[in-house]
């Protein structure tokens, strides 16, 4: 099994984006309820952190593409493709991070778009890993855990990108 690097990018990249987003939300609701002392500042470095990751893993997907002229059809079976579900919420949680930092900045409340956020990041993790687990090709992909492995290799990422942060 030999998958191609633009996927291996993708799917590490986006995950360590979810990953992060979703403990600097938790740190967030920490610093809301008083357990936590932090500034906007870490938030707003955060946010950009994380657009750049999943922006970064976006590119690498659209190398993975035969075709990228063609990545717009990628959407139109969101009904029944996993893969079409994530290229549908991925931007949706890239936007939703950005105005989150932009409400840090502007010292809004992030409670909504903080919560918004981590339902999309946690939907990511789930449309990423039921791709793989639809491969019934590859019997280690197939199984029911497969996208529980990718939320807990991505918040794993995404910790420790925030430890670092």
């Amino acid at each position: 099994m030999r998958p191609p690097y633009s996927m291996i990018f993708f799917t590490t990249l986006a995950g360590a984006a979810q990953g992060l987003f979703l403990a600097l939300f938790a740190a967030d609701v920490a610093a809301a309820t008083g357990a936590l002392d932090l500034s906007a500042y870490p938030f707003m470095v955060g946010a950009a952190m994380v657009l750049v990751l999943s922006a970064a893993g976006l590119v690498a997907a659209v190398f993975h593409l035969g075709r990228p002229l063609r990545a717009w059809r990628s959407m139109a079976m969101w009904r029944t493709s996993w893969l079409s579900r994530e290229v549908i919420l991925l931007p949706i949680f890239m936007a939703t991070v950005f105005v989150w930092g932009l409400a840090h900045a502007l010292q809004w409340s992030t409670w909504g778009l903080g919560l918004l956020g981590a339902v999309l990041a946690l939907g990511l993790y789930l449309c990423t890993g039921m791709i793989y687990a639809a491969v019934h090709a590859i019997r280690q992909w197939a199984h029911p855990v497969t996208p529980l492995n990718y939320l807990v290799l991505g918040l794993a990422s995404g910790f420790v990108l925030a430890a670092a942060l």
